[in-house]
């Protein structure tokens, strides 16, 4: 099986918890993937945020894209900049935040443990 997606016609939409947008790209139930849950984009504002939270059935991969911010992993906070790729299980609360005056771009994955 494969499937090609149109990506950039995919729109942003504002995510329902804290101050952010998601561009899912990828998701489980739409390809019919069976261990990716997700793949695609956040993109959060100036003095945006992305909430903590934690899912652990599924391992998950931060790749910055543009900007900088930090990423939020339990009580740590990691200064982010293009290029930083962080792998968090899942069961670990993590987040990201914005305190600069750019949009902060980072692409998510994750997959079914």
């Amino acid at each position: 099986m494969w499937v090609i997606i149109e990506s950039d016609k995919v729109p942003f939409t504002p995510y329902p918890k804290g101050v952010s947008n998601i561009k899912r790209i990828v998701e489980q139930k739409n390809v019919g993937c069976k261990r990716f849950t997700g793949f695609g984009l956040l993109e959060i504002p100036p003095n945006g945020i992305f909430p903590p939270h934690t899912h652990p059935d599924r391992e998950e991969i931060y790749y910055v894209i543009s900007g900088n911010g930090t990423i939020i992993v339990g009580e740590k906070e990691i200064q982010a900049k293009p290029g930083l790729t962080l792998y968090v299980s899942g069961e670990d609360p993590h987040g990201l935040k914005n305190d600069r005056e750019e949009p902060f771009i980072v692409l998510f994955v994750h997959a079914q443990i």
